[in-house]
C-alpha cells in the first residue's frame, strides 16, 4: 500500500535523499520498501550526476563496478552506467520510465551529492523540476558521531589513516576540523591533511543545506530524532513529503550500540562502521571543535 497522498503531487515525486553514515540506508528502505512512498533506483547509490559533472577518470571506475554488479543480479536499466555521452536529459528519460502507478515516483539517494556546490546544482535543477516534483531530504546525524563512524569506513589501500584504529583516527584530525569546509566536487578520501577532504565535507551541514535548499525544497531529518519518537520529527516529514508513513526501517545507528551491533544482512554499510566505542575525551574535544556544525 502507497502511504502517501497523490493529489500533493501534479507530476511524478523525485526524492533526492543523502546523509553519509547518517542512516541515510535506512531512510531509503522506509521510502522504498517499508512503505511504497517512491520506487527504488536500479542501486541506491547510482551516482549518475557525479558521473556527468566529474572531471577525472575515477566515477568511470565506479560505473562499471555499478554496471557489472547490476547485470549480474540481472537488474533491468543496467547499461545506462555505460551508456555512452550521458547526459541530464537521458537520466531523466530514464527515471520518467521507471514511474508507475504503485508509487509516487522514483529516488536517487546517492551520497556523494552532499559535496555538490549550488553552481552544480544550477545545471540539473531546472531540467529536473519541469518533470518532476523534486524533494531532497538530508539526514543528519550527531556531527562527532557521524565523522568517528566515517573515519573508520574509508577502504582505500595506503590513505593516511590506513591501519589505524578508530579512536586513532579521530585524534589525528583534531586539528583540521576547527573550521568549516568548503563544500565542493569532486572530494578525495586520501588524505585527511588535504584540501576537500570527504568527511569533513559531509560534516558541513549548514553549507550542505545552503546549496540544495536554493534549488530545490530541501527538509533537514535529525536522525536521532526520527527513530527516536521526538520533537515530532515522523510528522514534520510526512508533512514535507505529503504521506502517511507510521513505520520506520530498522536502524543500526538507532538505538547505538557500537562495536556491539548484531549483524545485519541489509545493512552491512552500518554494520561494518564502528569497531571502537568513542571515548568521552576524544568526543569532548571533537564536540568543541566542531562546534559549527551543529544546527
Amino acid at each position: 500500500m502507497t502511504t502517501a497522498i497523490r493529489s500533493l503531487h501534479d507530476k511524478p515525486l523525485l526524492i533526492f535523499g543523502f546523509g553519509g553514515w547518517s542512516a541515510s540506508t535506512p531512510l531509503y528502505k522506509t521510502l522504498v520498501s517499508t512503505n511504497k512512498v517512491v520506487r527504488k533506483n536500479i542501486v541506491k547509490e547510482p551516482n549518475i550526476l557525479c558521473h556527468i559533472f566529474s572531471k577525472n577518470n575515477d566515477w568511470e571506475n565506479v560505473m562499471i563496478e555499478k554496471y557489472n554488479h547490476c547485470r549480474k543480479k540481472g537488474r533491468k536499466g543496467f547499461e545506462i552506467f555505460l551508456q555512452p555521452n550521458l547526459t541530464i536529459d537521458y537520466y531523466i528519460e530514464w527515471l520518467l520510465y521507471r514511474c508507475n502507478s504503485e508509487y509516487l515516483g522514483v529516488s536517487d539517494f546517492s551520497n556523494a551529492y552532499t559535496t555538490f556546490n549550488s553552481e552544480i546544482i544550477s545545471k540539473f535543477a531546472e531540467k529536473f523540476k519541469k518533470h518532476f516534483t523534486v524533494k531532497v531530504l538530508m539526514i543528519c546525524r550527531d556531527p562527532v558521531s557521524r565523522l568517528f563512524s566515517h573515519l573508520n569506513s574509508i577502504s582505500n589501500t595506503g590513505h593516511s589513516l590506513d591501519g589505524l584504529g578508530q579512536n586513532k583516527r579521530l585524534e589525528l584530525v583534531m586539528d583540521y576540523i576547527c573550521e568549516p569546509p568548503e563544500v565542493r566536487f569532486p572530494h578525495q578520501d586520501w588524505d585527511h591533511r588535504e584540501k576537500w577532504y570527504k568527511p569533513y565535507m559531509f560534516s558541513n551541514y549548514p553549507a550542505i543545506y545552503k546549496n540544495w535548499s536554493q534549488w530545490f525544497d530541501t527538509h533537514v531529518i535529525n536522525m536521532e530524532d526520527l527513530w527516536g519518537g521526538k520533537n515530532n520529527e515522523l510528522e514534520k516529514l510526512n508533512n514535507f513529503l505529503g504521506t502517511k508513513i507510521t513505520k520506520l526501517h530498522k536502524n543500526l545507528y538507532y538505538p547505538f550500540r557500537g562495536p556491539e551491533v548484531e549483524f545485519d544482512k541489509g545493512l552491512k554499510d552500518q554494520w561494518r562502521s564502528e569497531t571502537e566505542w568513542i571515548t568521552k575525551e576524544n568526543y569532548d574535544r571533537a564536540r568543541k571543535r566542531m562546534s559549527w556544525a551543529y544546527l
